[in-house]
C-alpha cells in the first residue's frame, strides 16, 4: 500500500481488488477492466462465456472463474477477499454486474488473454442477438484447441509488440515514463 511512483495515491477500490488479489494469488499482472462486451455478460442471469462457441473464445477453457454476488464498490479488504475467492485457481473472473478481471504471468499474457476475451464475448453477444441457439464445439476439442493456443504464447509477444508499435505511431510519447 506504499505510494512508489507517482504525484497522487492510490484509488481505493483499485487497492483493495488489485491488492487483495495480488497478495492471495500472487499473480504478476491484474487487469480489471469494464469493457462492453465482456461487461454486457456479467449483467446477464447466469451470464457466461461459452467457451466452446469460436476459436478465440475456446482458448479460456477451465480458465473462468463467476462471482454472482455484487457486493457494491470495493472499498474494504472484505470485498476484495470475497473476489479473490471467487477467482479462486483461475485465471480470469467474471463480476457480476461490475466487469472482469484477467490475471496473468506478465503483462504480455494478460493483455493478449483480455484482448481475446473482450473478442470472443462481442461475437457471442452478436450471435445471441439473433436469437438462434449458439452452436457450441464438444469439449474434447475445446480443450485440445485451448492447449494448442496455450502453447503458441509467442503469438502474445508478437501481439503486444504490435500494439506497442501502433501507440508509438500514433504518439511516441505514450512510453515516457519509462524514460
Amino acid at each position: 500500500g506504499n505510494l512508489i511512483r507517482g504525484n497522487h495515491s492510490v484509488e481505493p477500490t483499485a487497492f483493495f481488488i488489485h491488492g487483495r488479489i495480488h497478495l492471495g494469488k500472487q499473480k504478476a499482472c491484474i487487469l480489471h477492466t469494464h469493457m462492453p462486451y465482456a461487461t454486457s455478460l456479467c449483467l446477464l442471469e447466469d451470464g457466461e462465456l461459452l467457451v466452446g462457441a469460436n476459436q478465440n473464445s475456446m482458448r479460456f477453457y477451465n480458465r473462468i472463474g463467476y462471482d454472482r454476488n455484487y457486493g457494491g464498490v470495493a472499498l474494504d479488504k472484505a470485498e476484495g477477499d470475497r473476489i479473490c475467492a471467487a477467482l479462486g485457481d483461475k485465471d480470469i473472473v467474471f463480476l457480476q454486474h461490475h466487469g472482469v478481471i484477467v490475471c496473468g504471468t506478465n503483462v504480455v499474457n494478460a493483455f493478449d488473454d483480455l484482448y481475446y476475451l473482450e473478442r470472443s464475448c462481442m461475437v457471442q453477444v452478436l450471435a445471441q442477438g439473433t436469437g438462434k441457439m449458439i452452436k457450441t464445439v464438444p469439449d474434447i476439442i475445446v480443450r485440445d484447441v485451448a492447449s494448442q493456443i496455450e502453447s503458441q504464447r509467442q503469438q502474445s509477444i508478437l501481439h503486444f509488440s504490435a500494439m506497442k508499435r501502433l501507440l508509438t505511431k500514433d504518439d511516441p510519447s505514450w512510453d515516457s515514463f519509462n524514460s
